[in-house]
């Protein structure tokens, strides 16, 4: 009799601690819905919709075998939806440009002519004025002529540009495929110093990270602008007399 006793208070046991754990775990049976005749609820109708989870509900697409586990399965995590944009949604740009540039040439040119000639016939007025031929008694007249002309130029240029900075972007247009329209603007001023940095581009939504963040180098069509006024610049810029020597460059 004590027997039987323990063995229905471990069975009570063992009822409670199972309805518990259902309860609270990602086991959710689909509710029961009408279905209309042909009407296959796996497919995405209403029956698969109804079902529901502690956490999140289903991804909206996903075949129904994966809707099934999704269903049933006391492990399963269901698929967190896509993120849905909107215009004028912010977009955090981290900018990271790099460059570097290096070239080497050589140049060389040579040149080198000769130009010769002799008279060998010329005419004179005889008395009388008789036209004839010269008889050059002083010799045949010639010329001789010679240039040589010798150019060797050497160049070399390297230079490294690094471009590093945060911004925060607008979305003007999400396109139907999903990319997006990005457009920032940033403008500092420290004293006399003034900055303007512009940014234009499109991006996948898919390359917008959980931090709402997406890299430079991710980003097509990028046209990055940035203007400096102040002091600084004044005293780096150079002046007219050296841009027209640049512009003829007469050596």
């Amino acid at each position: 009799m004590m027997h039987m006793r323990v063995s229905l208070l471990l069975i009570a046991l063992l009822a409670a601690s199972s309805a518990y754990g259902q309860s609270s775990s990602l086991l959710r049976a689909p509710l029961a819905v009408p279905t209309a005749a042909g009407h296959d609820p796996g497919t995405g109708g209403q029956a698969a919709s109804s079902s529901s989870f502690s956490a999140m509900p289903p991804r909206e697409v996903s075949k129904p075998a994966t809707r099934a586990i999704e269903t049933y399965s006391l492990i399963a995590v269901p698929a967190v939806p896509p993120r849905k944009f909107k215009v004028h949604d912010l977009v955090s740009i981290i900018v990271r440009q790099q460059k570097r540039y290096e070239a080497d040439g050589k140049l060389k040119t040579k040149k080198e002519w000769d130009i010769e000639g002799k008279l060998e016939e010329w005419f004179r007025f005889y008395p009388g004025n008789n036209l004839g031929s010269d008889k050059l008694s002083n010799g045949q007249p010639g010329y001789k002529f010679g240039t040589k002309n010798e150019n060797k130029m050497d160049g070399e240029n390297e230079r490294e540009d690094r471009f590093d900075t945060r911004i925060q972007a607008t979305i003007v247009d999400v396109k139907p495929n999903g990319n997006l329209v990005l457009e920032a603007t940033l403008e500092e001023q420290h004293d006399e110093e003034h900055f303007t940095i512009t940014l234009t581009g499109v991006c996948r939504s898919e390359d917008v990270t959980a931090t709402n963040s997406i890299f430079s180098t991710q980003i097509a069509n990028l046209v990055l602008i940035e203007k400096n006024r102040g002091a600084v610049r004044d005293a780096t810029t150079r002046g007219w007399i050296p841009r027209i020597l640049d512009f003829a460059k007469p050596f």
